[in-house]
């Protein structure tokens, strides 16, 4: 079950990606920005399920805590979440097509053109090889790293089928790499891509992406989601009263005083009523 603040969160990103799935609008970045434990995690569970339609989506899912440490150990860790089945499967068939067409045309534009090389470089060479050779890599977070090209893969084919990116626990990536990362998901107007990153609050990788996107090609293209973030007391009891209405308001801001986070209210959701 959802509170209310993360029922409009889903909402809100839902809405995002509904204006985003039929193209026009090109693609963008939603930054959940709240406190650990609000519920970040349960909302970007849920959003799969909210926005999911018989029209070909693919879905990226990356846990920054689940990642290795070091820049370049995360990028090859990231190359391998972005070019997962779907991805490959999409980007095969658009290269299939394009040559039976004889050019890259299927709508993609000038951004199918630009990712092209990128494109068969990953899919025919393999991975292995192209994060081992082929184009050298200044350093993991250079627009020549593993997961700069993967995202441009990513780019490429949603001009065909609109991508999904969620990224859970945003801040544990390498910020470099993650801005990296980001802006090449989204910095061409002709793909259809909708990143969610949860970070936490003060976040250094949202204030990098917020200044950036000031100007250069991600202008207007990194957002912050509306959610309250707020955790005290009165909302805990107030969350806790919209899980459990059985509740009386004692017993709910009992409920409150017996915890410190969202999360702790959630997973309290499932025990036995309180007396």
């Amino acid at each position: 079950m959802l509170g209310e603040r993360q029922k409009a969160a889903v909402a809100e990103l839902a809405q995002w990606w509904d204006g985003l799935r039929p193209g026009g609008s090109g693609s963008h970045a939603i930054l959940l920005a709240e406190p650990a434990g609000w519920g970040r995690s349960t909302v970007l569970d849920r959003l799969p399920e909210i926005i999911r339609t018989d029209a070909p989506t693919l879905e990226v899912r990356i846990n920054g805590r689940s990642l290795p440490d070091g820049p370049g150990l995360q990028a090859a860790a990231l190359r391998g979440s972005l070019l997962g089945a779907g991805v490959r499967r999409q980007a095969a068939a658009l290269l299939c097509t394009s040559r039976l067409r004889g050019a890259p045309r299927l709508g993609a534009g000038s951004l199918l053109l630009a990712g092209m090389a990128g494109t068969i470089s990953l899919l025919q060479a393999g991975l292995a090889a192209a994060a081992a050779g082929g184009v050298a890599d200044d350093s993991p977070a250079s627009e020549n790293g593993a997961a700069a090209r993967a995202a441009r893969v990513v780019a490429a084919v949603s001009a065909s089928a609109p991508a999904l990116v969620v990224i859970d626990d945003a801040d544990y990536l390498e910020p470099g790499l993650a801005v990296t990362m980001i802006e090449n998901l989204i910095d061409h107007h002709d793909s259809r891509v909708l990143v969610v990153a949860a970070v936490d609050l003060g976040s250094d990788l949202e204030a990098a992406l917020t200044s950036r996107a000031r100007y250069g090609p991600t202008a207007g293209k990194v957002h912050r989601a509306e959610a309250d973030p707020r955790m005290g007391y009165q909302s805990r009891a107030e969350l806790a009263g919209e899980l459990r209405p059985h509740l009386t308001p004692a017993q709910a801001q009992q409920l409150a005083r017996r915890t410190r986070t969202f999360a702790e209210i959630f997973a309290a959701d499932g025990s036995e009523p309180l007396p």
